[in-house]
């Protein structure tokens, strides 16, 4: 894969299906069906990694 210099990676929108979908170096890691549920998934996330790391960083200081 790392010799595919074409390989896309990003979010595109695709207008056949009407939906997104994120890519990494040409392989579909997911899809959404609108923009607000990819912006929802990634915002969930964000709030779960920064709960986490507050967690290790409170681990620290015991």
């Amino acid at each position: 894969m790392a010799d595919m210099p074409d390989a896309k990676t990003g979010l595109f929108h695709r207008k056949s299906t009407d939906d997104y979908v994120v890519l990494w170096q040409g392989r579909e890691i997911c899809r959404y069906a609108t923009m607000e549920a990819f912006v929802e998934a990634h915002a969930d996330g964000l709030e779960s990694l920064e709960a986490n790391q507050a967690e290790l960083l409170a681990s620290y200081y015991k």
